[in-house]
């Protein structure tokens, strides 16, 4: 319980009580101390001096063994009531005379070891003396005495109480009566403060009684009081002046809340106006994506085809600077976007989990056309192996292809590299650290800070020579500020840039891998550059293989031998083309002529640039392959698998590895008012395998579909179109049940969310923007058509009979000579097996090349003789081509050897056509052995086969589709199922020019048949 002392005098008192009673009570304590131990100390004395007076007595008892004397001496002590035992011993220990007050008090011991001393115990005191010194000692003298401490205590006490309650009691007497002379005047302001609350009269004054703290205090209150009553004389003069304020104040209070009102109508009209030219802005920017991003599919996505085909140099390079035109322009609508997108707050990032090498891969395959147009190396550092990342990896793309891209744009001569580091790793977090450094003209110190602010650049001539919306790098601080990460750079002027960002990510275990085709391999990286080769190895070593290092031709040559030596050589040799001293193509042959075929390496070549003209190289038989920068893993995988696997290496599993067809008879209906990106779609699908109709809005695409309930797997539907668009299309197929789990795509030249959002709301699968990615689309495809990713393409069935109709009948075939399994002298068999499949079907076409061909080099000689070398270039491009297409490496080589030489670049042509007319007379040889068995061929047992359930139309395309991607293997079987379906001679122009190996040729004969059947005369 808390003591609640209010008065000062009680206080005082307490104060003096308090202290008294602590300074008695340790007195008190002190001297019960002193005097304890003074009492224990004159009690041993006083019985010490009696043993010692009894053992000067008993001396000579002892000696003479008088025991009676001593019994005598020891009787004396009865005069002292309080001596209860005592007892002499002689010299030895043994009792020799003893004394005991009564039968009640203890026995003294029979043996006593000599010695002095005293001993307290429970109630009496023991004390030991000797009688006599060293060889003196006689005996000793033993008393026990009674010692009451308790009672002694209780006595002593007692005074002590008495003595210290009598001194309390003086010290507060006397308190109390000196305490007034501190608590009275205290009392008297505390008197005159009460008065003051009571009365409110602030003219009273506490009386002054000395100069001392109490006085002061006095002083300070009625100070204090004369303050009060001048600041509250002043108030009620404020109070007086702040009422006709008030009243005032009101009244333009009033006005006020009218004029605001006034203000308050036309803010919200002109906010109205602000959010429909807000909304106008969204929708212009909507529409205007849709219309610059249609054209641009159907520019892009015609680039594409075309790239795949097998266009002539001049024509290659148009045809990428189309593309590159193109996704220059893309890059910067989608630049616009991102920032409208950005101000408006609408950017969103996504978690998902994705594998960083995929990112890196994708980033090289983009940049790498850049970096090679201008001559410069790019690197890329490999993925660290910590599992997957969870964040946004299509955000991180964009900002890793922003930097690269500006580097490559601002670098003239050099090299671009990109660099990743791990800077710290605990649990399931990470943070990585990404670095583009070039070496580009720099940045000026004093434009560094402004690098990053929206629309600009380092100069106002920036955008000139380079180009640009001077957005990319906001967008890039943006998004990795989003993303939890920092973003800076470092540049010095003339020397080259860094720009670098880090962000933290989670990290999640990979998936269960299988396990690589590839294990155990040795392979040695030689390049001159530090970066590219620590790049590679470090590669080479992430997927489980042995990497060693040569900067140089000739340390790579002793490397080689010393390995050849050692235990047998490396499996593969990665070698950079443009080296000093001597290149990559030098060495090559250098190990080629060195040892035998069974004991070469792979030999795969690495350049940063030119990979045209390395293609044209005239010994660029000698590898087995070439590699563009930026290598990444994937590349450099399946790249020395290629090679193991056509030079039959057991490292590599036995699968094969063809151009595959990812969509191979997956239906699919296209449905889009633009009719180039109609022909686009139709085109990439046909190409991939697809069985592909068309739409050109949405209410055709709904008719259609209703006509043909079960005839498509996938819908790809575009969403703003005229009659019907995609969204409305969606819904009416969505409400009747036999389209309610149809995959329906939107594709769009949209790229905002809330179109994203609206599609889905229609009931729309999945969501692909134009200009779409042909890998992307390629996966949805497959996913909704629910293509297994396991089954090798070109397995997809193709669309089901009817079902009143019975399966085509196909008569069984002898068995072909596999290809692969043949050495023949002029002809690569397994890369020929990748095509033509079986030695009969091969052996047949080279027969009719060697009729096309076999006089070719007289046909050369005559030119040569009549025009001179240059005018060799066509006849030699032409066997070059049709050489490459049926696997003869060298005619191939002789051919391209030829080319060289007509534009004066090469050897002798007169002994290139030697060496030529000898390797033909070898293919000439080797394919007499291929030819076709007699009799073999359809086992017919009288029964019709059965037509091709397939439209005409379906089959037309698809044989475009296998001329497109060269396959003349999967066009034989179309052009038998087209036959029937023909008039006679209307496949004539087709099969001729399959016939002359011109499959550009028999692409524009292909294409006249389709359009006169969708005339209807076919």
């Amino acid at each position: 319980m808390k003591l609640r002392i209010r008065s000062v005098r009680h206080k005082l008192l307490l104060l003096v009580l308090v202290t008294n009673l602590c300074a008695l009570a340790l007195a008190g304590v002190s001297l019960l101390y002193h005097d304890l131990g003074d009492n224990r100390d004159t009690t041993v004395r006083e019985l010490t001096s009696i043993a010692a007076i009894l053992g000067q007595g008993s001396a000579l008892a002892i000696e003479f063994d008088d025991a009676k004397v001593a019994n005598e001496n020891l009787a004396l002590l009865r005069a002292n009531p309080n001596i209860l035992t005592a007892a002499i011993y002689n010299a030895s220990g043994q009792l020799f005379a003893s004394y005991r007050r009564d039968d009640s008090a203890p026995a003294a011991p029979a043996t006593l070891k000599p010695g002095d001393g005293a001993a307290f115990g429970a109630g009496d005191l023991t004390v030991f003396r000797r009688i006599g010194e060293g060889e003196g000692l006689r005996g000793t003298v033993y008393l026990r005495e009674r010692y009451d401490l308790a009672a002694w205590l209780r006595g002593y006490l007692a005074i002590l109480a008495a003595v210290l309650l009598a001194s309390l009691l003086l010290g507060v007497g006397l308190s109390s009566l000196l305490e007034r002379w501190i608590s009275g005047p205290i009392t008297r302001v505390s008197e005159i403060a009460r008065q003051v609350v009571r009365e409110r009269n602030y003219r009273l004054r506490a009386p002054k009684v000395g100069e001392d703290e109490v006085g002061q205090l006095a002083d300070a209150f009625n100070g204090m009081l004369q303050t009060l009553e001048h600041e509250i004389t002043e108030r009620a003069a404020a109070e007086t002046e702040v009422r006709a304020l008030n009243a005032d104040l009101e009244a333009r209070v009033a006005r006020r809340t009218g004029e605001l009102q006034v203000a308050n109508t036309a803010l919200e009209a002109r906010t109205e106006e602000a959010e429909a030219a807000n909304r106008a802005k969204a929708d212009f920017l909507a529409n205007m994506s849709h219309e610059i991003r249609t054209p641009m599919n159907g520019i892009l996505g015609l680039a594409y085809l075309l790239e795949q085909r097998h266009l002539d140099a001049d024509a290659a390079d148009l045809v990428r600077k189309i593309r590159n035109a193109g996704r220059s322009l893309q890059a910067i609508i989608n630049d616009i976007l991102d920032l409208s997108k950005i101000e408006a707050g609408r950017l969103e990032i996504e978690r998902v989990p994705f594998d960083l090498s995929d990112v890196l891969d994708n980033l090289a395959s983009i940049m790498a056309a850049s970096a090679g147009h201008k001559d410069l190396e790019l690197t890329i550092a490999p993925a660290p192996r910590i599992g997957q990342l969870v964040g946004d990896s299509l955000r991180l793309e964009q900002v890793l292809i922003n930097l690269t891209g500006n580097a490559i744009k601002f670098t003239t001569h050099g090299s671009v590299s990109i660099g990743l580091q791990v800077l710290e790793q605990r649990d399931n977090h990470a943070l990585l650290r990404f670095a583009v450094s070039d070496t580009g003209i720099g940045i000026p110190e004093d434009k560094l800070q402004h690098i990053f602010t929206a629309f600009s650049q380092a100069d106002t001539s920036t955008t000139r020579r380079f180009g640009g919306s001077g957005l990319g790098l906001t967008i890039c601080r943006y998004l990795v500020e989003h993303m939890g990460g920092e973003i800076g750079v470092n540049s010095v002027m003339g020397r080259g840039s860094e720009f670098w960002f880090t962000l933290p990510f989670d990290c999640v275990a990979a998936g269960q891998m299988e396990p690589a085709a590839l294990t155990n391999l040795d392979v040695l990286v030689v390049d001159d550059s530090d970066i590219s080769r620590e790049n590679i190895a470090l590669m080479a070593r992430g997927l489980g293989w042995s990497a060693s290092q040569a900067v140089s031709g000739e340390s790579a040559l002793e490397c080689v031998r010393q390995r050849h030596d050692a235990d047998g050589g490396f499996d593969a040799l990665l070698l950079d083309w443009q080296m000093p001293v001597m290149d990559g193509m030098q060495l090559a042959r250098e190990i080629r002529n060195s040892y035998p075929e069974d004991e070469q390496p792979v030999l795969m070549m690495v350049t940063a640039y030119a990979r045209d003209e390395l293609l044209r190289h005239p010994d660029i038989e000698l590898v087995d392959g070439v590699l563009t920068k930026p290598v990444t893993s994937s590349c450099l995988y399946n790249a020395l698998a290629q090679a193991q696997q056509r030079r039959g290496s057991e490292h590599v599993s036995t699968q094969d590895w063809p151009v595959s067809q990812r969509v191979a008879g997956v239906r699919v209906l296209v449905t889009d008012d633009s009719d180039i990106n109609r022909e686009v779609a139709l085109r990439i699908l046909s190409a991939e395998g697809a069985v592909v109709s068309l739409a050109s809005n949405g209410r055709e695409a709904v008719d259609w579909l209703e006509n043909n309930p079960d005839a498509v797997d996938v819908v790809l539907m575009d969403v703003q179109m005229p009659v019907l668009d995609g969204y409305e299309a969606t819904r009416l197929l969505r409400q009747s049940p036999r389209f309610a789990t149809l995959p329906i795509v939107a594709l769009t030249a949209g790229a905002f969310k809330s179109q994203q959002d609206e599609a889905r709301e229609a009931g729309m699968d999945a969501f692909v923007a134009k200009p779409f990615n042909v890998d992307e689309l390629m996966d949805v495809v497959r996913r909704l058509a629910r293509v297994s990713p396991d089954r090798p393409a070109g397995e997809g069935a193709a669309p089901p009979a009817p079902a009143d109709e019975p399966a085509p009948v196909v008569a069984p075939l002898a068995a072909p000579t596999p290809l692969a399994g043949l050495t023949l002298p002029g002809i690569d068999c397994r890369r020929a097996a990748l095509v033509w499949k079986d030695s009969e079907r091969y052996g047949a076409v080279l027969g009719r090349f060697l009729a096309d061909f076999g006089d070719i080099a007289d046909r050369l000689e005559a030119e040569l003789a009549a025009f001179g070398a240059p005018a060799l270039d066509a006849a030699a491009h032409q066997l070059k081509g049709v050489a490459g297409n049926l696997s003869l490496p060298e005619v191939t080589r002789l051919a391209t050897a030829l080319q060289y030489a007509a534009h004066g670049q090469g050897g002798d042509a007169a002994g290139l056509i030697r060496l030529l007319r000898e390797a033909l007379a070898t293919v000439a040889a080797s394919a007499a052995s291929l030819a076709p068995r007699a009799g073999a061929g359809p086992a017919s047992d009288g029964a019709p086969a059965r037509q091709d359930p397939r439209d005409t139309g379906v089959l037309l395309t698809e044989l475009l589709a296998c001329l497109d991607q060269d396959n003349p293997d999967a066009a034989v079987p179309l052009l038998a199922a087209l036959a029937p379906r023909c008039p006679a001679g209307a496949l004539a122009g087709v099969q001729d020019r399959l016939d002359g190996f011109d499959f550009r040729g028999a692409e524009a004969e292909v294409r006249a048949l389709i359009a006169r059947h969708a005339a209807g005369g076919l």
